[in-house]
């Protein structure tokens, strides 16, 4: 069988979370054969040594591919979004296969990928899973019938994909009108796309918020009931959206204890969370509400200072 193509991209912040991931792909697959593209920005790739490692000894292969920076200067960058988070845009062409699973770095695989690897997409150049809690996508011109989806899950055509120029596309979109710009290139790519991409079953990117109950009426519009319960009981991509994530102190979610039991067999096992002090963590023991009058009552006195 010919190696099912992923892409991952990432810089050195990442590497954990990486090996996680990649990890957590060849353990739920031990006769498939992966061929794992990670896209980096520094010609210095020595640091992924260990994630070369353990993919060979798991029967897969690794192959780094470097991105032009320069390319993504005058991006809009800030908290939520760095230089890498815009990488994806710019693999296609960095890689010749014609089709192509891409891969956030802070996902869990917990199932069998050839199901999302076999989907039909048909005309479509990506497939990937809608993100019911963004509801403001109207400043990209989007309604509810284009939808807009999470772009931690996709698969690409590439040849479609070139054809259609997506990358640079969304780029050109994401400088022109970066005031409308709240998700990066996930909003570049969604305003690019407009509606013209295939729906997934939500168990292929199941985030964070949709496992919370005030997510499940707005969840509701998009996914049925029937939908909803699969990913939740039998997710089959977990993806942790949001802050804190499970690597780091004070991460709720309630795949966390699973994410730290494929953490322990990769090359970086560890016991605590890699931002532990004991400050952070007396503090993660606080209830939030106690913490919020806290804060509060601290902004009230700056106030009156």
């Amino acid at each position: 069988m010919t190696p099912i193509p992923i892409i991952l991209a990432l810089d050195r912040a990442y590497l954990l979370p990486t090996a996680v991931t990649i990890f957590s792909i060849l353990k739920n697959h031990p006769k498939t054969q992966f061929r794992i593209y990670l896209i980096i920005g520094e010609s210095n790739s020595d640091w992924l040594q260990p994630l070369e490692e353990m993919a060979s000894k798991m029967g897969s292969e690794l192959v780094i591919k470097l991105v032009n920076v320069e390319i993504l200067s005058g991006l809009k960058l800030g908290m939520h979004f760095t230089v890498p988070t815009y990488f994806r845009l710019l693999a296609p062409n960095l890689i010749e296969e014609s089709k192509v699973i891409y891969l956030d770095t802070d996902v869990l695989i917990h199932g069998d990928l050839t199901e999302l690897w076999e989907t039909d997409m048909g005309d479509y150049p990506v497939a990937a899973v809608a993100d019911p809690l963004r509801d403001d996508f109207h400043r990209l011109g989007l309604t509810k019938e284009t939808g807009y989806f999470n772009a931690g899950v996709m698969i690409f055509q590439l040849d479609l994909w070139r054809k259609l120029n997506l990358g640079n596309a969304s780029i050109d979109y994401v400088i022109a009108f970066s005031e409308k710009i709240s998700f990066a290139d996930q909003d570049g790519l969604n305003a690019t796309l407009k509606g013209n991409w295939l729906r997934l079953h939500p168990k292929w990117n199941v985030q964070s918020s949709l496992l919370e109950k005030s997510a499940y009426d707005k969840a509701m519009v998009y996914f049925s009931e029937e939908e909803l319960a699969e990913a939740s009981d039998k997710p089959r991509i977990i993806h942790f959206t949001g802050n804190p994530k499970p690597w780091n102190i004070g991460c709720k979610n309630h795949f966390k204890s699973l994410y730290w039991d494929y953490l322990r067999q990769t090359p970086f096992s560890r016991s605590l969370p890699l931002d532990f002090t004991i400050r952070k963590a007396f503090v993660s023991l606080v209830p939030l509400k106690i913490r919020k009058k806290y804060w509060r009552y601290v902004a009230t006195k700056k106030a009156k200072s």
